[in-house]
């Protein structure tokens, strides 16, 4: 396995302009992918930094982690019990952006390898099982990235570190029994979805703020390096636990977004991380783009 050798790594980036796909109507604000991209390439302290464009996922490397029924029924479009679960409209474009940011986090997730910090600006899609869709989320990307690189021998152990308003459910089922993959989700107690069992769960209660919340997170990082020793990191850095999200009952401000950040940025210096962006549905789109801005501006040492 690869490590970046530098103190301080750059985020390699991976962005495509299909992730942008039209959901019509919908709470899940897919314009924020291409209007974060043309923010961070339009500013100046991110020159410095390589874009990278994705190649869709092989269709069989799905396979790792989703049954066959499960993939037929979403390649051939067909509306069953194990897709209508999912809250999103079914047509060939939404199908292939999700194949395409599959392949935008296992590729930010070998750049994390080669140069220490890989960011998918998508991704982090942790309510699909292995056997059916949830929750705006049709393939489990985290877990295929993780699947691929176990298989190719790239790295034996990983952590997944969701901080999401909403628990990972699908992750953690589909690595219920496995010991090489640690997964931690914190999140909203008493919102979507129904429970699953992570390796470490903290469930807040509705309303916490800022001091609370990074007072868990501290604790909670500082155990799961006593626990457990990757060799990549995966994190699902949702927005939507911000204090104005629609779908979020916490109340974290933009300052306790940052910081937390800055935590899971920090906990395993020299263990390469690879971020996706998950959820965020704030009243203000411009507020979900700002905070998923300043993940980046974290990430990149800027903020």
């Amino acid at each position: 396995m690869q490590k970046n050798s530098s103190a301080e790594p750059s985020p390699v980036f991976v962005y495509s302009s299909g992730y942008d796909m039209d959901l019509g109507p919908h709470v899940f604000p897919s314009v924020k992918f291409g209007f974060l991209y043309a923010r961070l390439v339009d500013n100046p302290k991110f020159k410095k930094h390589r874009f990278h464009e994705p190649e869709p996922l092989e269709p069989g490397l799905a396979n790792l982690v989703h049954t066959k029924p499960y993939l037929q029924d979403l390649n051939t479009l067909t509306m069953s019990p194990r897709l209508n679960r999912s809250e999103l409209p079914l047509n060939r474009e939404i199908v292939d952006a999700f194949y395409l940011a599959c392949g935008g986090t296992l590729l930010a997730s070998r750049l994390a390898l080669q140069h220490g910090r890989g960011m998918n600006l998508s991704g982090g899609f942790h309510h699909s099982y292995h056997d059916h869709a949830e929750g705006f989320c049709y393939l489990n990307d985290v877990a295929i990235a993780i699947r691929v690189l176990q298989k190719e021998r790239v790295i034996r152990t990983a952590i997944v570190v969701d901080l999401d308003v909403h628990q990972g459910n699908g992750t953690a089922k589909i690595f219920a029994k496995d010991d090489s993959v640690f997964t931690f989700s914190m999140h909203e107690q008493n919102n979507y979805p129904v429970k699953e069992e992570s390796d470490l769960d903290i469930g807040l209660e509705t309303g916490c703020r800022d001091e609370q919340y990074l007072g868990h997170l501290s604790q909670a990082l500082h155990d799961i390096k006593q626990r457990f020793v990757p060799d990549i990191v995966f994190y699902l850095a949702g927005v939507d636990p911000y204090e104005h999200d629609r779908l979020g009952g916490l109340s974290l401000t933009k300052k306790g977004m940052a910081e937390r950040d800055r935590m899971v940025r920090d906990f395993m210096p020299g263990v390469p991380l690879v971020t996706m962006l998950a959820g965020g549905y704030a009243e203000n789109t411009m507020d979900t783009i700002d905070l998923h801005y300043q993940t980046c501006e974290v990430l990149a040492g800027i903020r």
